[in-house]
């Protein structure tokens, strides 16, 4: 059977994240430029805007190198059976606004997976099925994940395949 429903290539599925971590950096790079050269200003605020330019700075390269830790270790596929498709709500900013995200819940024997998909994926799966996904797993800021963890979550799925029912036990 193996048919591909979903596919997508790393640099699509990590772009948003590198997009928001070079703002991050650019915003810190902003910071730390005016700090030097807008010598019109109060000392201390010049000394306030170099320390948040360097914390900012140092979050986007820390986030830069967990982000290039997940992409260099490679993807991890798992055969699951999906259990239930649902549109998550999330507060997300200051003004009460909700964000909405695609979650496909699944398993494989004891473990439990949430994969965050586009709308191409969502649509084009199927509750009851079994796939075959290929996903880059989340890092910690020590690059160390527990493969016996028995719940994973992840928004970067490179491939989803259909597979037999069989295949899914």
């Amino acid at each position: 059977m193996n048919t591909v429903v979903y596919s997508a290539s790393p640099l699509w599925i990590f772009l948003s994240t590198l997009l928001g971590l070079a703002f991050l950096l650019g915003l810190g790079v902003f910071a730390l430029l005016f700090a030097v050269f807008n010598r019109k200003e109060k000392k201390a605020q010049r000394i306030f805007m170099g320390f948040l330019g360097l914390f900012l700075c140092a979050m986007g390269v820390l986030g830069l190198g967990v982000t290039a830790l997940s992409i260099l270790t490679g993807t991890q596929t798992a055969t699951v059976l999906l259990d239930n498709k649902r549109v998550a709500k999330d507060n997300c900013g200051q003004d009460g606004g909700t964000c909405t995200r695609l979650v496909l819940e699944t398993t494989a024997g004891p473990r439990s997976y949430d994969f965050t998909v586009e709308q191409r994926a969502f649509d084009a799966t199927e509750k009851g099925a079994c796939y075959r996904v290929t996903y880059y797993p989340n890092k910690s800021l020590l690059g160390l994940t527990n493969d016996t963890d028995l719940y994973v979550a992840t928004e970067y799925v490179t491939r989803i395949e259909q597979m037999s029912r069989g295949e899914c036990r």
